[in-house]
């Protein structure tokens, strides 16, 4: 999803805590910016709803070798 989602585009992502847990921290591997919010159902409810955006960085160019 990395490849084919553009600078400071968003997907969302429904599922349970669980699994959303698992995505969250891969995507912050990957340098997103990542949000879990509650079902609007209310926060009882065991599937949430994980809003992430890539976000547009690049490598620092004054790097030493």
């Amino acid at each position: 999803m990395d490849r084919i989602l553009r600078p400071e585009g968003a997907v969302i992502i429904r599922d349970d805590v669980d699994t959303l847990i698992k995505v969250k921290r891969i995507i912050a591997g990957m340098r997103w910016d990542a949000k879990l919010v509650d079902h609007e159902d209310g926060p009882l409810v065991p599937e949430k709803v994980l809003i992430a955006v890539k976000q547009y960085w690049v490598t620092n160019s004054t790097s030493t070798h």
